[in-house]
Order: structure tokens, then sequence, then C-alpha cells
């Protein structure tokens, strides 16, 4: 496939109106790349729909969260936890403290540092949002039974943290190619088998669910 920008490749994967009924070529639809923004492209406008709704950006839902879990923290180490860009955050954490979600003062020890914390309300709205999210989940992945989307959770969240464990898994220490330390299994698969069809699975049978779906290479009916 020919190299393209990466913002480019992502505009082509986003969450397309789907009326028109018209096929995508075959060189994206058969890229598992492509697929899987395109996926996060659904999840994505999903969620920023529910948290439109109570006033939040994806963002500063994320912000929430880590205040929620791990407590008071610098303005700048939040930034660095979620990679929102140093200078983007500032607006982010405007919005949050205007609306009352969390407090924001100057450490007394550093001038320099801004520290966050989440508030009563914050915390009120946190729930709220987290009901929302529940209540909507399985959301995109409906149409997988649960055991497809445990496997496919464990899937994504292997490869993520190969690439950065210690954002992924608690106490992660990395060891060549081998698997990450601390890696939770999916409920039924053997070690190492995430990529192995989850018992009780039936073959090929999201493929199925779509009308004129065509069989992926490896994947027997």
């Amino acid at each position: 496939m020919p190299t393209i920008g990466i913002a480019r490749y992502i505009w082509y994967a986003r969450a397309v109106d789907d009326s028109e009924g018209l096929l995508l070529p075959a060189a994206l639809r058969h890229r598992t790349s492509f697929v899987l923004i395109r996926l996060a492209a659904l999840a994505r406008q999903q969620c920023a729909g529910q948290l439109a709704a109570v006033g939040l950006s994806q963002h500063q839902h994320a912000i929430l969260c880590c205040l929620d879990e791990y407590g008071r923290a610098c303005q700048k180490d939040i930034a660095a936890r979620l990679g929102i860009d140093g200078g983007d955050v500032v607006a982010f954490v405007d919005g949050l403290q205007q609306a009352g979600l969390i407090t924001r003062e100057r450490d007394e020890r550093d001038r320099r540092r801004q520290i966050l914390d989440l508030t009563a309300s914050g915390r009120r709205l946190l729930r709220r949002v987290e009901r929302l999210m529940d209540a909507a989940e399985p959301g995109p992945l409906s149409p997988l039974t649960e055991e497809q989307r445990a496997l496919l959770h464990a899937c994504a969240t292997e490869a993520l943290a190969a690439d950065a464990p210690r954002s992924w898994v608690p106490g992660a220490r990395v060891a060549g190619a081998e698997r990450i330390a601390g890696a939770e299994p999916v409920a039924g698969a053997e070690p190492g088998a995430a990529a192995e069809r989850v018992a009780g699975a039936e073959p090929g049978a999201a493929a199925e669910r779509v009308a004129g779906a065509e069989p992926v290479a490896g994947v027997t009916s």
C-alpha cells in the first residue's frame, strides 16, 4: 500500500455513514490496522456522545479518571500519564475547574507546579458517566459474543502492553519478547493463547453475521 501521512490514514478510517452501501476497497478491508482504526472510530463516536451529554470531552473524562484513581496530582504529571500535550491540557483543566469538578492550586514547595484534585461534584459526575457507559455497552461490539469481546480486549491490551508496558500493566517489567509480567489471562484461555479461539466461540460466527461478508484467510467456517 502506498505510504500516506498518518493523519490522512486516520481520516480514511473515520466512522462514516453507510447509507450508500458502497463497499470499501479490499486493500483497506483486509488491512488489520485500518479495521482497528475504523472500529476505534465507532467506539470513540459513541463515547464522545455519552460524555457530551454531561458536558465533558474525552480528555476531561480521562483527567477525572486519573484524579479519582491516583488522587491529587501535578497537572504536568497527569498530562504525561495521558499523553496530552502540556499546552492543550490547560484548556481541559480550565473547563473542569470552572465547572467545579476539580480544584487547582499552586504547589507550596514549587510555585511553578499546579496541583489538581477531584471535588465531590467531580466524583459524583464520574460515577454518573460510568453508569451511562456501562448501560451503553457493548456498543459497536454488540455483534460479537461475550467471549469474543473478552478475547478482543485481551489481544488489544497485550499488543498495547508490549509497546508501552508501564502504561498498561501495573509493575510491568519487559523481558524481550516474553509475555508482560502480571498480564491477566483471558478467562478460559491457556497461557500464551491470546490469539487462539476462545472456548465456546463459534467458528466464523462474527463474519457470518454480516450478509455477504468475505471469509477471512485462515478462518474456517
